[in-house]
């Protein structure tokens, strides 16, 4: 009898949990960071961002991090700081259906101190985090200086050079972790040294996706056309 009792509990619970709604996204949100990092964590997930008081891209506040390269062979891609729902990221603004709850564009500012630009992307992917959709920034950011990256949540956009296997619609119905990572240059690669990385005003704007220009839509499959058509993200961390 009390097991029978303990099994309905279980149902009762599991369709409770079942029918609660699905997490929408905030938009449009912007993360100022204004008290303290929002929840957003390091490379892998085992702290949150540093806070500063000043110094962003309008001189408010903005977080941080920093990063080793000395495990992380040149070439390689890798995550380098994170927004997921599991981790409470901005209260789980850049979580849910992007499709339906019309995200048109996600935006964010970086700054590092590499010694040469870097090449930033960003992976969006579900509660699981695999499959996910990879959008590479295709123009470097160079050090020291706050750039705006800027992603069309467009299947068409070109910046999406990988969707693991899956497509566009089935990522983007449903976000949970938004990560930010860099490919390794040759001057960092396996070098033992800490270079910061600064992120502030993550964005999600409301609205009509615009395409990429056609410009970067060019460079993106040249790229593509290099290596035969397949781009292999090897560190892009769980």
């Amino acid at each position: 009898m009390r097991m029978r009792w303990f099994f309905s509990i279980l149902a009762v619970m599991a369709l409770s949990v079942a029918a609660l709604p699905a997490r929408a996204a905030t938009v449009p949100f912007v993360e100022d960071f204004t008290a303290d990092s929002a929840n957003w964590y390091n490379a892998d997930g085992s702290a949150v961002l540093d806070w500063v008081a000043s110094g962003g891209p309008d001189g408010s506040s903005y977080a941080q991090t920093t990063f080793n390269f000395v495990s992380t062979p040149a070439g390689t891609d890798t995550t380098i700081l994170r927004a997921q729902a599991s981790l409470g990221s901005s209260g789980g603004a850049f979580a849910g259906d992007y499709l339906t709850e019309g995200v048109a564009e996600l935006k964010l500012y970086v700054r590092h101190n590499a010694p040469e630009p870097l090449t930033f992307f960003i992976r969006f992917s579900g509660p699981a985090n695999f499959p996910g959709a990879i959008a590479v920034n295709f123009a470097p950011v160079p050090p020291n200086t706050w750039t705006q990256i800027s992603i069309p949540i467009l299947a068409s956009n070109p910046q999406f050079v990988t969707f693991e296997g899956s497509d566009f619609n089935t990522v983007f119905s449903n976000v949970a972790n938004v990560q930010l990572g860099v490919s390794t240059p040759a001057s960092l690669g396996e070098v033992d040294s800490d270079i910061t990385f600064q992120v502030d005003k993550g964005e999600l704007v409301a609205g009509t996706p615009v395409p990429a220009t056609s410009a970067w839509g060019l460079i993106a499959m040249t790229l593509v056309g290099c290596i035969g058509g397949t781009v292999v993200f090897r560190r892009v961390l769980a």
